[in-house]
């Protein structure tokens, strides 16, 4: 019996995932602009909570690293071209704002064709980035987000709610707005 209703529990699980996807992709858009007290910042959409690796190997539920700071969380791959094309813009605001918010970068693994734990690592190395990275050896963020390319960037404020998400690679400006929506009082606006 439980077997007949797996599908259809996955589906609907499937579409509330891509429904708040879409809601919080139309915050960070380009064409919105998001004015303080629209009706659109009172909806309260809590970040989905997923199992990842730290560089060491161990264990993580992701909810539990929030701190009280505002958070990205950025769905990267060393063979995603756009992916690495943002990297040095997370990293140039990881320099500058680490301090005020968090940064998840967290590496989908073989969820992108190619990529490999190995891979990644070395691609890291050889950029020296220093953001905090992350690893998704099981597909739990990718499945959790809904995830069907990369990169995919979500912010959160902190009280650990989704303000706004990006599907795609994102310019230094988009992430700037992204940054200031969760930490005006940190981030100036683009």
């Amino acid at each position: 019996m439980k077997k007949k209703h797996t599908p259809l529990i996955l589906g609907l699980a499937l579409v509330v995932v891509l429904a708040v996807a879409g809601f919080a992709y139309t915050k960070l858009s380009a064409t919105t602009e998001q004015t303080p007290g629209s009706t659109e910042e009172d909806v309260v959409i809590p970040a989905v909570d997923f199992t990842m690796e730290n560089p060491e190997g161990d264990t993580l539920q992701f909810l539990d690293q929030l701190d009280g700071r505002p958070a990205v969380i950025n769905f990267w791959a060393s063979t995603c071209g756009p992916c690495k094309m943002e990297m040095p813009d997370f990293q140039a605001a990881f320099e500058e704002y680490g301090e005020e918010i968090q940064f998840f970068m967290v590496n989908v693994g073989s969820a992108m064709n190619g990529e490999t734990r190995e891979k990644a690592d070395a691609y890291l190395e050889e950029n020296n980035f220093t953001f905090p990275v992350y690893f998704d050896q099981n597909f739990s963020g990718v499945i959790a987000y809904g995830l069907r390319g990369f990169p995919a960037t979500f912010f959160l404020d902190a009280e650990g709610n989704l303000e706004a998400y990006s599907n795609g690679m994102i310019s230094a400006d988009i992430l700037q707005k992204g940054l200031n929506m969760i930490a005006p009082e940190a981030v100036e606006a683009p």
